[in-house]
């Protein structure tokens, strides 16, 4: 207290106004920033969740029409045949979709059903001839039946006959247990 007792007025009043604003600029740095930092950020955090949550609400809200939308789909690709049945089944849609579009299908051979826990995937060989415009439709058939058709493997050879091509295709259909 020895230094204060030696300065004037003014000077102690100087000194007194620097303390005060060394004591609030580290108040600032050391307490008052920190504590405004971790409160944006849990705002931020807030915020997302907030956005979350809303697009859960939204997902609940159609809840009964998801369901309903579900069980339409489910059925289609439920099987409730054996497994010969669903290959003959398979088979048949594969011969008529080959000639509503021109494409002579040669040889079709199934191959072992694939089992797993949920579905069974069932797969045929398919040898055919045709024109590209015509594989092409084919093709385009297969892939947007009601069926869950897929062309898994595909093979194209040409022919020595004008615009003829020789196909290898594998299609598969899966179906829920």
């Amino acid at each position: 207290m020895d230094f204060l007792s030696r300065l004037s007025k003014k000077e102690k009043r100087l000194f007194y106004i620097t303390v005060a604003v060394v004591a609030l600029v580290l108040f600032d740095r050391v307490v008052f920033r920190p504590v405004m930092e971790k409160l944006d950020d849990l705002n931020e955090k807030i915020s997302i969740e907030e956005k979350k949550l809303e697009k859960s609400m939204l997902i609940i809200a159609q809840d009964a029409t998801i369901s309903e939308e579900y069980k339409k789909f489910a059925q289609s690709i439920k099987q409730e045949q054996s497994d010969e049945e669903a290959i003959a089944g398979l088979l048949s849609s594969i011969e008529k979709m080959g000639k509503s579009v021109a494409v002579f299908i040669q040889d079709i051979k199934p191959n072992a059903v694939d089992k797993s826990e949920f579905y069974k995937k069932y797969s045929v060989k398919i040898e055919a001839e045709t024109k590209i415009s015509n594989l092409a439709d084919f093709i385009y058939q297969l892939e947007n039946s009601p069926q869950l058709l897929r062309v898994s493997d595909f093979r194209l050879t040409p022919q020595k006959k004008e615009g003829l091509l020789k196909v290898n295709m594998t299609v598969t259909e899966i179906l829920i247990n």
